[in-house]
């Protein structure tokens, strides 16, 4: 993939604000339910609970046009609309998810409009019902060769068509009028006999407010795109729910709640003004139409933009475009392949003025308004990141908006969909889901940035300053290990022990150690070393944190590690290093052991006897034993062998903890285990008898032996060489062994 290219498409028709987003998108909100179901929905809902429909739909489309504002006045904005900006904040993997699902979602609205103008003509002249498949496809095709020709073909047949709509909506709202009623407004103040839920009618109206993404859409071909969207954007949907209102209100104090509910249409078509009929069906056919122009003209850009990123296999194919203006044909060939047999469905399924609850219009609502709630959702959580991760990057010239905007935005538009229709929504999410995880899984990447990590970062920095103000208890103790050693590239088994031991519970480091005299040039030694230690990691697919420590002698580093690793709250509690076979290293190794726990008072993990190619395996089973020696020491050690089986790998090994003492400990230590819910056989040994002596006696054919380490702090060289001779030779040919020193800060009754 070409991190180079962007989603932003060569060429562009420069529109400005009024006709390339106001005018489509107002165009698309006036569209088929103003004329076909508000009158359906308003006198089955009544008035109040159709004005809180308005107030809900209206106020989530207000929350994903105020996001829409904040991110394109913060973005580069580009072709491919929604998608473009989805996927510039939240990252391609998000990006490819919702990028499709605007696009099908945009493809279902086009026959859905369709349908309505269809609808409209077969009403008023009942004698072309049997033709209404024709209607369907000749009306789509119509369109479809307006596209075809170019978005500025479109745009110009814009302004005719927003003409013919604001005379029909003048006719249609005065000249019922003059029957204005506030008797018969009471009358339809209440729901109609048998309605008990509003979710169909909200399913049903939704599509009506979902316009704003009509000028979002043309992005690729705005001026001033960071200008145009957001002042275009809103003052569209202003326009648009005041409409509404005065339809509404107009409506309700006008017509009698029957027929509203049983010919929502022809109640407009006979109470025109002036008798003209035939302007309110113009509208219709214009608002319909246009409405299906409008995403006739976004779905392809959509998926052009999509084909410009190619976030999916053979998608790229879909990138080309036609002409100085970069037209999307190939795209628009799939939206009509798309579109041709939904209409053809609709039309064969047939239209019916007698059951307009089961027309094919309100069948493809409930599939519209849900993908488009998810679109939104989608939208508002882009702004959300952006906005809360508190990037200095996040400038919107736009000034009207909050993050919390954005979350009441996500959560309508989500529970909105769930209350509309469970399984569906429930479908959606599998599927938005399933191709997120799929892109991550082809390890997505663009060359742009994203909020993502600015987000997280934000969040990363609350909590370190939450947690010092947290009481510190043993309850809550995690491994932090910091791993040490002077060459990663052969010492793969200390990090993959120290993340069997951790299981994803505590933060992991690895800090390279290198022994260099003064240079000049130790900087950029120790920057390129960091660069091959984090290739390493990816490489190996480690969970670790790397550095590099330069230092003229090991004991500097180690005490420059222990006094600065660390973010305050988050300091490495356990450092675990490998056994030294030299033995000139002997002396070094058990001084630095007692500089890590008595000066700095941090635990100790010595592993020895272990494969430097050792990656964990799965077992049926064997066992990890513990030489149990004293309370702090036997504590920290049952807890990593107890963490260590909690891998898939070593689920069914067995714990062993051996004790070296009387019966009576053995009763408190089974106490202890039962008390800290671990399951353990333990093996009482005859407490004269010497460890050296049992150890390979009694674990030799174990997987993991954890031994407490008490001799470390031996400070006569002599008998430090002693120890170490011993326990060479005690570990001689036994499986891989933990020495450990604890400091008494983890407990197993906490």
């Amino acid at each position: 993939m070409d991190n180079s290219k962007s989603a932003g498409t060569a060429g562009g028709y420069n529109f400005g604000t009024f006709g390339g987003v106001y005018t489509p998108a107002l165009l698309t909100i006036l569209g088929l339910v103003m004329f076909m179901r508000t009158n359906f929905v308003l006198g089955s809902a009544g008035l109040v609970n159709m004005l809180i429909i308005l107030a809900v739909g209206a106020s989530i489309s207000l929350a994903t046009a105020l996001s829409i504002a904040a991110i394109a006045t913060n973005t580069e904005v580009k072709g491919g609309g929604a998608y473009y900006l989805i996927s510039r904040v939240l990252g391609p993997c998000f990006g490819t998810s919702i990028g499709l699902t605007l696009f099908v979602s945009q493809s279902l609205a086009i026959p859905f409009n369709i349908l309505g103008a269809s609808e409209s003509l077969v009403t008023q002249w009942p004698q072309l019902r049997p033709y209404f498949p024709l209607l369907n496809l000749g009306l789509g095709g119509i369109l479809a060769f307006l596209v075809w020709k170019g978005a500025d073909w479109a745009i110009k047949a814009q302004y005719f068509i927003m003409a013919v709509l604001g005379v029909s909506i003048l006719v249609f709202l005065l000249g019922p009028i003059g029957s204005f009623s506030f008797e018969n407004l009471r009358g339809n103040l209440a729901p109609a006999e048998g309605v008990v839920s509003m979710i169909p009618l909200f399913a049903i109206f939704f599509p009506a407010v979902t316009g704003i993404m009509a000028g979002v859409n043309m992005s690729g071909d705005l001026k001033s795109p960071h200008i145009a969207i957001p002042r275009g954007t809103l003052a569209a949907l202003g326009t648009a729910v005041l409409l509404y209102l005065v339809q509404i209100v107009i409506a309700a104090g006008c017509f009698p709640r029957e027929e509203m509910i049983r010919t929502p249409y022809r109640i407009l078509t006979s109470n025109a003004l002036w008798g003209l009929w035939f302007m309110v069906l113009a509208g219709v056919q214009a608002a319909t139409l246009s409405t299906a122009l409008g995403w006739l003209l976004g779905a392809p850009r959509v998926l052009q933009s999509l084909g410009v990123d190619d976030v999916l296999p053979g998608i790229g194919f879909f990138k080309q475009g036609v002409g100085p203006q970069n037209e999307p044909r190939r795209a628009i060939l799939v939206v009509m392949a798309i579109i041709t047999p939904i209409l053809l469905w609709a039309g064969f399924l047939g239209q019916s003025e007698s059951d307009i609850e089961h027309s094919p219009i309100n069948l493809m609502s409930e599939l519209v308004s849900l993908f488009f709630l998810f679109t939104y959702a989608i939208i508002n959580i882009a702004a959300f990141v952006e906005s809360h991760g508190a990037n200095p990057s996040f400038r919107p010239r736009f000034r009207f908006f909050h993050w919390t905007v954005a979350v009441y935005g996500a959560a309508a538009c989500c529970i909105a969909a769930f209350l509309i229709d469970l399984w569906l929504s429930v479908a959606a999410l599998v599927i938005i889901g399933g191709l997120y995880l799929w892109s991550r899984y082809r390890n997505l990447e663009m060359g742009y940035g994203d909020a993502r990590r600015g987000y997280v970062y934000s969040r990363i920095r609350s909590n370190l300053l939450t947690l010092p103000r947290l009481p510190l208890h043993p309850k809550n103790w995690r491994p932090t290990i910091a791993i040490l050693t002077e060459e990663p590239e052969t010492r793969g088994d200390l990090v993959e022990y120290a993340m069997l031991m951790s299981q994803h519970r505590g933060i992991l480091s690895m800090i390279q150690i290198i022994e260099l005299e003064d240079r000049h040039d130790f900087g950029k030694l120790r920057t390129d070393r960091l660069r091959e230690l984090r290739g390493l990691i990816r490489e190996r697919e480690w969970q670790v944190f790397p550095t590099v420590v330069v230092a003229p002698e090991f004991d500097v580093a180690l005490q420059t590690v222990l006094q600065s690793h660390s973010l305050d709250p988050i300091r490495p509690n356990i450092i675990m290093m490998g056994w030294p076979h030299q033995r000139e290293r002997v002396r070094p190794f058990y001084g630095h052991l007692q500089m890590i726990v008595n000066d700095f008072h941090r635990n100790a993990i010595v592993l020895a006897n272990a494969s430097s190619s050792f990656i964990p395996q799965r077992f049926d089973g064997g066992t990890i034993d513990i030489w149990w020696q004293s309370q702090a020491g036997g504590s920290l050690i049952t807890i990593l062998a107890y963490l260590v089986q909690l891998d898939r790998g070593w689920r069914k090994s067995v714990l062993r903890i051996f004790l070296m003492d009387s019966k009576a400990e053995e009763k408190r230590i089974r106490h202890v285990l039962d008390k800290a819910r671990i399951s353990a056989e333990i093996v009482r040994i005859d407490p004269g008898a010497k460890l050296h002596v049992m150890l390979p006696r009694f674990s030799f054919n174990a997987e993991l032996v954890f031994i407490e380490f008490e001799e470390y702090d031996t400070r006569e060289e002599r008998r430090q060489m002693v120890n170490h001779y011993l326990i060479e030779r005690e570990l001689k040919n036994m499986p891989p062994c933990f020495l450990v020193v604890s400091n008494g800060e983890a407990d197993l009754l906490a």
